[in-house]
């Protein structure tokens, strides 16, 4: 499953910054450090911080070989992170407030450029039938495999463990298929895309909340031939 991991400090006294960078009257230099989860650099790696309370305050940077990258960042403002995959542009994480008085600061993320939750595509309730509200999503998601047009991918199933292990095995299937169908439709190959359901197998959060059973019901998608393909 995708796990992120955002560590970020800002203070009035310098952590760690580029040579060239110095904060001014309104940017502070943030320094990034990107590796996936096993801890190897992400080189050449593209980001995107776009600002909460301004979304003028967009910044796009690329990793140089080690997998850093430092840049001067607007202060008065926090910021979603997007990281760019194989199969498009996904949230994966957010910046606390960048403070007036803040100076230098150090972020550290942590993503699997081949794999990713598609956060925002739900069904109607025991159903497979998309609500209109996850085309956002999906869109996005087959603009990135028109893209990386080498790129295979697998849809991944999963629901909570309400119900029985049959109901929710079928379910986790028709829905990574009504998925698959929705990409075809849109001009995916066929042959690119396939479909698996693992009900409720693969939680990856507590079966004993409702919010651990809403995070449960979800669906993936991974990139099975990634040595084939490259996100930048």
């Amino acid at each position: 499953m995708n796990r992120i991991l955002v560590a970020f400090t800002l203070s009035a006294c310098a952590l760690l910054s580029a040579k060239d960078l110095a904060p001014n009257k309104t940017h502070a230099v943030l320094n990034i450090s990107y590796t996936n989860f096993d801890d190897v650099p992400q080189k050449n790696k593209t980001l995107t911080f776009v600002g909460e309370k301004n979304a003028k305050n967009k910044i796009v940077v690329k990793t140089n070989a080690a997998g850093e990258v430092s840049f001067l960042i607007p202060r008065e403002d926090s910021y979603k992170i997007f990281c760019e995959s194989l199969t498009g542009l996904f949230e994966c994480g957010q910046t606390p407030y960048v403070s007036p008085r803040a100076s230098y600061g150090s972020v550290n993320v942590a993503f699997d450029d081949t794999r990713a939750e598609l956060e925002g595509v739900s069904f109607k309730a025991g159903s497979a039938e998309l609500i209109p509200s996850s085309l956002a999503t999906l869109n996005k998601t087959i603009a990135g495999l028109k893209k990386n047009v080498k790129a295979r991918v697998e849809i991944e199933g999963h629901t909570s463990s309400e119900g029985s292990e049959e109901l929710n095995q079928k379910l986790s299937e028709e829905r990574a298929n009504s998925v698959r169908d929705y990409m075809i439709q849109k001009g995916i190959a066929k042959e690119r895309v396939t479909a698996v359901g693992y009900g409720f197998s693969r939680p990856k959060a507590s079966n004993d909340t409702e919010e651990g059973r809403r995070q449960n019901r979800r669906i993936e998608v991974r990139v099975t031939n990634p040595e084939e393909v490259d996100a930048h």
